[in-house]
């Protein structure tokens, strides 16, 4: 049995090119920059691709160890990690799709499984929620920053 309590996906939809928020948010391995509850990533074992792997050190002190897979260059990432011996399970993933050529549509979801996992959704469902989307909207602000730069040095 999975124990799968706690879900969260949330989009969001920007006006700026795949390429920008990869190379913005993502391919730095920065994390923290965006995931409030981060407060560093160490030991990163490469760039944004599968099999690089890297722990979370969350603000509370948990740390977790994640893996990142399914990475598309451009359009996903998906990144997954356990924590007292695999009774605590989180993964998140983020898709990035082009709608046209002025806009493109961000989806981020999360979620935590497992015995441990499970309890702790339950107890802090609100927090993975409130997480999750303003992990997004950082994002977003993110990109949205890198524009105006972007904007400002070729003017």
């Amino acid at each position: 049995m999975q124990n799968t309590m706690s879900y969260c996906k949330t989009s969001a939809i920007i006006s700026a090119p795949p390429t920008l928020i990869w190379n913005t948010c993502l391919a730095p391995m920065k994390w923290q920059e965006w995931d409030h509850n981060i407060h560093q990533l160490r030991d990163v074992s490469g760039g944004c691709s599968n099999g690089t792997t890297a722990i979370f050190e969350q603000k509370d002190g948990k740390e977790f160890e994640f893996t990142l897979h399914d990475v598309e260059e451009d359009r996903c990432v998906m990144f997954s990690g356990q924590a007292l011996g695999g009774t605590l399970k989180a993964e998140g993933k983020i898709v990035i799709t082009p709608i046209d050529n002025f806009s493109t549509r961000i989806e981020y979801s999360f979620e935590l499984s497992g015995t441990i996992g499970f309890v702790v959704a339950l107890l802090r469902k609100r927090d993975v929620v409130e997480g999750t989307e303003a992990g997004l909207r950082n994002i977003v602000k993110m990109v949205e920053e890198a524009q105006e730069s972007e904007f400002v040095i070729m003017n």
